[in-house]
């Protein structure tokens, strides 16, 4: 008989997990765009990131879905609703904001990091 294996927790599982999520096209600029101007109509959104009508919904679905974005559901017609980040988005952008000053500090000491990651055509060994 097989026993259920709890589901690991270890550093790189969440880590790997984290980024498959963000570095999906277009969540860092879903979430940016919410970070800026809080709420925003679905239109207004697809408007602002300039990203297709499917993409932008199946990201919102996957966000909200986590707790990251909060969906409103407006009493108008026709139907509408809004989007917003929700608390844990919020502490999720002063992850992001931690990260940029870390880029910012170490860009101006050691010059642009434009093309940094495009010009390592291999990987480094060990």
């Amino acid at each position: 008989m097989k026993t259920a294996r709890a589901p690991s927790s270890s550093p790189r599982c969440d880590f790997e997990a984290t980024f498959e999520l963000l570095g999906q096209k277009h969540v860092l600029v879903i979430l940016r765009a919410l970070w800026e101007k809080s709420p925003q109509r679905f239109n207004e959104l697809q408007t602002n990131i300039s990203v297709n009508t499917a993409t932008l919904s199946d990201r919102l679905k996957r966000l909200e879905h986590l707790g990251i974005v909060q969906r409103r559901a407006l009493a108008v017609t026709p139907r509408r609703a809004d989007y917003r980040l929700t608390p844990m988005g919020r502490d999720l952008m002063r992850i992001f904001r931690t990260m940029m000053e870390w880029r910012r500090k170490y860009s101006a000491a050691t010059g642009s990091w434009e093309g940094t990651f495009r010009m390592r055509s291999k990987p480094r060994p060990g």
